[in-house]
């Protein structure tokens, strides 16, 4: 038994010796503990996780400033909505308000006054009366809106001016009595056709028209052609014009988001970047007949400098709207087949070009 004491008391020195060290591990344990996972995460963890997991980085779009801009309602915006047109009208003078929102029309064209003058300004009621199409659905109503020629018998127009004329202000148009070729790129120009209460789009927006028709973009060419120390006078013509177009769509979408712009004609600024972001669409006159005499063929030659130039703005997902002016049933067939196959939308306008009453309707191939 005395030989055994010494090993008995090894084997017991050995024994607290190794439950010392098991407590200090299960206390090492208790202070820091495994990172173990939840059984339930929360969603937003998951989410988290997912992300970072799996997501790569994306931008992010910002919120739109106005909770009115809602899905919906940018779908409805007029310059969505021009895309769908199918069909359009064109009148600028001796407008009857009833008669045109009887029209089957997708988009109306029209001055904003009945008969050009101030006093006989569209109301905003009737702007809305001719928004409704007969079968209750929208229709997009646009402003004649002439920015290269002043017309005396405009609101702006002053009687003095014949006597006394402003700085830029040139000559009578030989083939449209009282319009006027102007220095369209003068501050005292453009001050009359927007930037304050009184000016001409100013009138237009408030109005409450969908959109703007530009006409007279092409002035360039009638002053290069009939005035030509004024066009000398500019480093680049067309660019002043590309500028002013710019101006005027900036400024209307600026207070009506998604206000519409169409320019009429003058194909060769069409070759501008800058000018195709500024508008959402072109009308063009006599693509088919009529630029050497009413109904006449026009050249194919015409016709496909033409086309090279509108198929710009289309290949950018923009409407081209066609204007004839014929009055020959087997030309109107002809002008709507081919705009058909060119993916155009037309009207077809009295040979005389007044432009003072509407189709019936859109031509029938």
């Amino acid at each position: 038994m005395t030989n055994l004491l010494p090993w008995i008391v090894v084997l017991v020195v050995i024994a607290l010796a190794a439950g010392y060290m098991l407590g200090r591990k299960a206390a090492q344990r208790t202070q820091t503990g495994p990172v173990i996972p939840p059984v339930n995460p929360p969603a937003s963890a998951v989410t988290a996780q997912t992300a970072e997991r799996k997501s790569p980085v994306l931008p992010v779009r910002p919120p739109a400033r106005s909770s009115a801009l809602t899905p919906a309602a940018m779908t409805d915006a007029p310059a969505d909505r021009l895309s769908q047109v199918k069909s359009w009208g064109y009148q600028l003078q001796h407008l009857k308000v009833n008669q045109a929102a009887a029209s089957p029309y997708d988009l109306l064209v029209i001055d904003y006054s009945k008969d050009g003058s101030d006093e006989a300004a569209l109301t905003p009621a009737e702007i809305e009366r001719l928004k409704s199409k007969p079968e209750g659905s929208r229709r997009l109503v646009i402003a004649y809106f002439s920015i290269g020629e002043a017309e005396s018998y405009r609101f702006y127009w002053k009687n003095s001016w014949k006597r006394d004329k402003p700085a830029w202000l040139l000559g009578e148009n030989p083939e449209w009595e009282e319009n006027y070729s102007v220095c369209f790129w003068d501050p005292g120009w453009q001050q009359l056709m927007c930037g304050q209460p009184t000016a001409y789009l100013d009138r237009i927006l408030a109005q409450g028209f969908d959109g703007i028709y530009l006409d007279k973009c092409d002035v360039t060419e009638d002053l290069r052609q009939h005035f030509k120390a004024a066009a000398r006078s500019r480093k680049d013509l067309d660019g002043d014009m590309v500028a002013f177009v710019q101006r005027l769509s900036s400024y209307a979408k600026a207070k009506h988001p998604g206000f519409i712009v169409i320019m009429q004609n003058a194909e060769p600024l069409l070759e501008r970047p800058a000018l195709r972001a500024a508008i959402d669409g072109v009308g063009k006159e006599e693509l088919l007949f009529g630029i050497d005499a009413p109904e006449k063929p026009n050249t194919k030659g015409e016709i496909a400098w033409s086309r090279d130039l509108l198929e710009l703005i289309r290949a950018e997902g923009k409407p081209v709207l066609m204007v004839e002016y014929l009055d020959n049933v087997a030309k109107i067939r002809e002008a709507a087949a081919e705009a058909e196959r060119l993916g155009y939308v037309l009207y077809v306008a009295p040979k005389d070009r007044e432009l003072d009453r509407l189709a019936a309707g859109p031509p029938v191939v």
